[in-house]
C-alpha cells in the first residue's frame, strides 16, 4: 500500500508534536471530529490557514508594538490567541498570552523579548506544520 509510510510518518508526525508541546491532543482530535465527507479537506484547510494568517499577525504586533498602537496591538494579540487556540498550536498560544501581560503591564521591554520567543515559536511550528500538510496532502492523494 502506497499510503501506508505515509500515513505512519504523518503519524508519528503528529505524535511528535503531541510530545513536544507544539499541539494539543484534544484539540486536535476535536478538529478531525470536523472533517467529513463534505469537507474532507477541513484539517488542512484550517492549518493551512493558520500559517497565512498567525504570520500576518506576528508581523503586525511586531510593528504595532514598535509604533506603540496599543489597539492593533491588542487586536493581533487577540487573533492569534484565538487562531492558536483553535487549532491546538499550544506554545504560540503560551507565549502570546506572555506577551499579552507584558503589554498590559507596561513593560515594554519584556514584551520586546516575548515578542521574539513568540517569532521563534511560531518559525519553529510554521516550519513543521508545513511540512506535516505536505504529507497530509500526500496521503490524501494516494488514497484516490
Amino acid at each position: 500500500m502506497a499510503s501506508n509510510p505515509l500515513s505512519q510518518q504523518l503519524s508519528t508526525m503528529r505524535q511528535s508534536f503531541y510530545e513536544e508541546g507544539l499541539l494539543d491532543h484534544g484539540q486536535v482530535n476535536y478538529l478531525e471530529t470536523l472533517e467529513n465527507e463534505d469537507d474532507p479537506d477541513f484539517i488542512e484547510n484550517i492549518f493551512t490557514l493558520f500559517l497565512r494568517d498567525s504570520s500576518k499577525y506576528i508581523a503586525s504586533i511586531e510593528k504595532a508594538l514598535e509604533d506603540d498602537f496599543p489597539f492593533i496591538l491588542e487586536r493581533m494579540m487577540y487573533r492569534l490567541k484565538g487562531s492558536s487556540a483553535s487549532i491546538g498550536a499550544t506554545k504560540i498560544n503560551d507565549e502570546t498570552n506572555k506577551l499579552r501581560g507584558f503589554c498590559h503591564e507596561g513593560d515594554l521591554e519584556s514584551a520586546k523579548a516575548s515578542l521574539q520567543k513568540l517569532k521563534a515559536e511560531h518559525a519553529n511550528f510554521k516550519q513543521k506544520l508545513a511540512v506535516y500538510v505536505g504529507i497530509m496532502k500526500q496521503v490524501k492523494l494516494s488514497e484516490y
